[in-house]
C-alpha cells in the first residue's frame, strides 16, 4: 500500500515538475492573505472599542491599519490568483501534450482499445481536473485548514467555551467512508457516460455526410440523444447527493452561527464583553464556518481527482514505440523479409514470409481483402513488428534491421482518405515550408491533380477533416502528390488508386515512371490493370 501511495505521489510530482516554484509562491501568498485577514479583524475590534471609549488608543492609527490590511489582502489575493491561473494554464497544456504524445507513439496493437472520442474527453476533461487538483485544490485545502486552525486559536484566546462549542458542532462527521464510496461510484459512472457522449459525437460529426447518404442520420441523432439522457440522469443523481450533503452541512453551520450570535448577545448584555469583541466573535465564527463549508466542497473534488487519475493512468501506461532520431539513407538497394510471422491477438495474418523488394523494381501485392496486404505495409513501415522473423534494409552495402527510425526513407500513400483540415497547400507540403510553388505544381501534374488550379482559391482552397469538400479520387491524387514531394527511396502505395478511373491511373503511371525507376516501389492493389504494369507480383493469402 505504501508503495502504491509513493508511486502515486511521484506521478503527481512529475506533473508539477517545472511549476513547483510558482505553486510554492501561490501557497505563501495565500498564507499571507490569512494573516492579513486576522490582522484586519483584530484592528477592526480595536477600532470599534476605541470609538466607543471602552479601550484606549489612537483611533486614526487603528482605522488606517484596518484600511491598510484590507487593501493589502485584496492586492495579495489578486496576485496569488493571477499566478495560480497562469500556472494552471501552463500545467494543463504541458500535461495534455505529454498524454497526447504517448498516444501518438502507442504501438499498433493497443491503439484500438479506446475510441477517439473517449480519448478526447480524457485528455481535455480528466487532464484539466487533475491539474486543477495539483495546482489549486490541494493547496486551497491546506490554506483553508490553516485558516480554520488560525481562526479557532484566535477565537479560543477570546472565549474558549465558544470556540469549543463551534468545534463540536462542525459537521465533519458527514465525510465518512460511505460518503466517499457513494461519490466515487457516481463520479465513475458520470465519467463513463461523458466518454460515451464524446465517442458518439465524434463518430457522428466525422461521418455526417456518410450517415445522411445511408439514410440513418435520424437513428444516429437518436443514439446521441440517448447517450445525453443517460449522462443527464447520472449527473442529476450526483448533483442531488452532493446538494443533500451540502445542505446538511449548511444546516449545521447555521446552528453554529446562531449559537455564536446568542452567546455574544448574552455576554454583551451582561457586560462580559465589549461590542468590538462581539463583532470579532461573529467575524471569527464566519472565518471558521465558511472555510469549513469550503472544506466540504473539496471532498467531491478529491473523488473526481481519484477517478480522473485512474482514467488517465489507464491510457498512459500503453506500450509505446520510442521516439527515434530519424535515419535516412542516400541509397537503398533492397528490403528483405526473412521468415516473418505476424498475428493480431491469436489470428495469424502473415505466416513464414520470406521475400525481397529490389531497387528499380515495381511490385504488386495482391490478395483477398483481410489477408494481410495492409499489414505487410505496416510491417515495412516499422509501425508493427514481426512476432518472429526479421525485416532488413540493405543500404550502401550494409544490412540494418528495420525500425521506426527508418520511416524517413519512405514515400507513403495510405489507404483511404488521409487528408487533414486546412488548405490543399498545407496537405501537399505537410510541414515542408521550404518547398516552392513550382515544385508543388510539378507534383500535382505528376499525380494528375491539376484540378486544384480550377478551384476557387487554388492551392489555398480550404478543405475539411478527412478531405471534406473533395471527391475520393481528388483526395487520393492530393495524397499521391504529397508522396511525390517527399521523393524517398521506397514508395508504398496502399490501394492508392482505388478511386481513380483507368485512364487517370495509366496517365499518372506514365508521368511518374521516370521518377520511380531507381526506387523500390510497392503497390497494394485489387486492380489487375495496375498489377499488369508491375515487374513482379506477390500474392498474400
Amino acid at each position: 500500500m505504501n508503495r502504491i501511495y509513493s508511486e502515486h505521489l511521484d506521478w503527481i510530482l512529475s506533473i508539477a515538475k517545472g511549476h513547483k516554484r510558482q505553486l510554492f509562491l501561490y501557497f505563501l501568498l495565500e498564507v499571507s492573505a490569512i494573516l492579513l485577514t486576522l490582522l484586519f479583524i483584530f484592528y477592526s475590534k480595536k477600532t470599534i472599542d476605541i470609538a466607543l471609549d471602552v479601550s484606549i488608543g489612537d483611533l486614526n492609527v487603528t482605522l488606517f491599519l484596518v484600511v491598510l490590511f484590507a487593501l493589502l489582502g485584496v492586492i495579495v489575493r489578486t496576485i496569488s490568483q493571477k499566478i495560480n491561473q497562469q500556472t494552471q494554464i501552463d500545467m494543463t497544456l504541458s500535461f495534455q501534450y505529454s498524454i497526447l504524445e504517448k498516444q501518438m507513439l502507442s504501438i499498433w496493437q493497443v491503439i484500438k482499445k479506446w475510441d477517439t472520442g473517449d480519448l478526447l474527453v480524457r485528455i481535455n476533461t480528466d487532464c484539466a481536473e487533475i491539474v486543477q487538483m495539483i495546482s489549486n485544490t490541494w493547496i486551497s485545502f491546506v490554506i483553508t485548514s490553516i485558516k480554520i486552525i488560525a481562526s479557532f486559536i484566535f477565537l479560543y484566546t477570546m472565549d474558549s467555551m465558544l470556540a469549543l462549542v463551534i468545534l463540536a458542532i462542525t459537521p465533519l462527521f458527514l465525510f465518512v467512508k460511505l460518503y466517499f464510496q457513494k461519490m466515487r461510484a457516481l463520479n465513475s459512472q458520470v465519467k463513463q457516460a461523458e466518454s460515451e457522449i464524446g465517442t458518439a459525437a465524434q463518430e457522428n460529426l466525422r461521418n455526417r455526410v456518410t450517415l445522411r447518404a445511408l439514410g440513418i442520420l435520424t437513428e444516429r441523432l437518436t443514439y446521441f440523444k440517448q447517450k445525453q439522457e443517460k449522462y443527464a440522469s447520472l449527473r442529476y443523481k450526483y448533483l442531488n447527493f452532493n446538494l443533500l450533503s451540502q445542505g446538511m452541512m449548511r444546516s449545521a453551520l447555521s446552528v453554529g452561527y446562531l449559537i455564536a450570535f446568542g452567546w455574544g448577545i448574552y455576554k454583551l448584555q451582561s457586560s462580559a464583553i465589549t461590542f468590538g469583541t462581539m463583532t470579532a466573535f461573529l467575524q471569527l465564527v464566519n472565518q471558521i464556518q465558511t472555510p469549513i463549508l469550503t472544506l466540504g466542497s473539496f471532498f467531491p473534488a478529491f473523488v473526481r481527482f481519484g477517478v480522473s487519475s485512474e482514467r488517465i493512468k489507464e491510457i498512459n501506461v500503453l506500450a509505446q514505440e520510442p521516439l527515434h532520431q530519424h535515419i535516412r539513407y542516400a541509397n537503398i538497394n533492397s528490403l528483405k523479409l526473412e521468415k516473418v510471422n505476424f498475428s493480431y491477438d491469436k489470428e495469424i495474418i502473415i505466416k513464414d514470409l520470406t521475400t525481397s523488394f529490389q531497387k528499380g523494381e515495381i511490385v504488386a501485392i495482391l490478395g483477398a481483402s483481410g489477408k494481410g496486404k495492409t499489414t505487410l505495409i505496416r510491417l515495412l513501415l516499422g509501425l508493427v513488428k514481426p512476432n518472429t522473423g526479421a525485416i532488413y534494409i540493405e543500404h550502401d552495402d550494409n544490412l540494418t534491421q528495420l525500425s521506426t527510425a527508418h520511416i524517413d526513407n519512405y514515400s507513403y500513400v495510405p489507404q483511404g482518405n488521409t487528408l487533414l483540415s486546412g488548405s490543399i497547400r498545407d496537405n501537399v507540403v505537410l510541414g515542408q515550408r521550404h518547398i516552392s510553388d513550382e515544385r508543388i505544381k510539378e507534383a500535382l501534374y505528376l499525380s494528375c491533380a491539376e484540378f486544384v488550379y480550377d478551384l476557387s482559391d487554388g492551392l489555398d482552397t480550404k478543405i475539411g477533416e478527412g478531405g471534406l469538400g473533395l471527391s475520393e479520387g481528388q483526395a487520393q491524387r492530393i495524397a499521391i502528390a504529397r508522396a511525390i514531394l517527399r521523393n524517398r527511396n521506397v514508395w508504398l502505395f496502399d490501394e492508392a488508386t482505388s478511386a481513380l478511373d483507368q485512364d487517370t491511373i495509366n496517365l499518372m503511371l506514365q508521368r511518374i515512371k521516370y521518377l520511380i525507376q531507381d526506387k523500390i516501389v510497392i503497390f497494394v492493389t485489387h486492380d489487375q490493370n495496375v498489377a499488369l504494369t508491375c515487374d513482379k507480383k506477390l500474392l498474400i493469402n
